[in-house]
């Protein structure tokens, strides 16, 4: 039976400043290296080291020739330290916020292969909400923005669900259900925007605004034209930058495949249209995702509670789904 009386002294008595030499031991080469970098001598760490190893009642390291490595044990508690260390970092940094008057900053990636979705209504009314939390907000592609968030380098990414963001570390909430995908094109320029009924052979010949390999958009439409056992298409450019994309459609004949509400907003002057063909195709569910670890901090407890009270409306407003153009299947 754990003994809880003993459990409060020993959080009692371990400091962070144990936490971080056995840390820095851990990741330096040497004591004398630690030492150096602390601007102390070599026998305070080892003094430091000896305290909070006999607080915790076992060895954190063992000799492995002229190097340390880890103990069993160690092992299992040197990640739990490195979470409260980077934890009351944070805690310090909020201070110095609230200090200034600050409510902290928050960093939300949004992946552009999304396929054009509108959060600046999103991202505009919490900002209106909470003037106080400095936002700053990210772009590129899925893989970047997720590898961003796993190294700490935003508190949230908005994105198209994945396999890959099924795991036990991240949070998951979702924004907004699938929606149909459809093409558009210029309404003066291309041959296909006064066609009743063009096939998929028809979209085939024109030139495309293609979204870059290894992304969710390219995947479907190389999903679409192997419907009709054709390869992508073979005329156009790719294209990774969404506001060249409007350009190249208000300027060109090229066409390009975009979720229906984002289509929508592009048509929305009459200088473009939807294609009236249904793709049979939708985009995955749109998601905010974030690291668990770290869901304690409270600009970030601030924009979940925020997005969970407009949970399937923030990002498309129920308006922008219905009239697309689109035939009914």
């Amino acid at each position: 039976m754990v003994n809880r009386k003993s459990i409060e002294m020993l959080a009692a008595r371990i400091k962070l400043r144990h936490l971080q030499v056995a840390l820095a031991l851990r990741d330096a080469p040497t004591a004398k290296e630690v030492a150096r970098q602390a601007h102390v001598s070599e026998s305070a760490v080892s003094k430091t080291l000896a305290e909070l190893e006999e607080q915790l009642g076992f060895k954190l390291f063992e000799r492995a020739g002229n190097a340390r490595r880890p103990t069993a044990m160690g092992a299992q508690v040197l990640p739990v330290m490195e979470a409260l260390v980077a934890r009351a970092r944070s805690m310090a940094e909020i201070i110095v916020d609230v200090r200034s008057g600050n409510q902290g900053g928050l960093r939300i990636g949004v992946a552009t292969d999304m396929g054009k979705l509108s959060l600046a209504p999103l991202i505009h009314t919490f900002n209106e909400a909470h003037p106080g939390i400095a936002l700053d907000v990210q772009t590129g592609g899925f893989r970047a923005m997720t590898e961003l968030l796993q190294q700490d380098g935003l508190d949230a990414l908005v994105c198209y669900d994945d396999p890959t963001l099924v795991s036990p570390e991240l949070g998951r909430l979702r924004l907004a259900p699938p929606q149909p995908l459809a093409v558009v094109a210029n309404a003066r320029l291309s041959p296909l925007a006064s066609r009743a009924a063009p096939t998929l052979r028809d979209l085939h010949g024109q030139p495309w605004c293609k979204p870059r390999p290894d992304t969710m958009m390219h995947a479907k439409l190389a999903e679409l034209f192997l419907q009709a056992g054709l390869d992508l298409p073979p005329r156009g450019i790719q294209v990774s930058d969404l506001l060249l994309t409007d350009e190249f459609i208000r300027a060109t004949d090229y066409l390009v495949m975009l979720p229906v509400a984002a289509a929508r907003r592009l048509t929305a002057d009459q200088a473009a249209v939807i294609l009236p063909i249904d793709l049979r195709l939708h985009n995955p569910p749109t998601l905010v995702v974030w690291r668990r670890a770290h869901e304690w901090r409270p600009s970030l407890l601030r924009f979940l509670d925020f997005c969970r009270q407009r949970e399937g409306q923030a990002a498309f407003p129920a308006s922008s789904l219905s009239g697309s153009g689109l035939p009914n299947k």
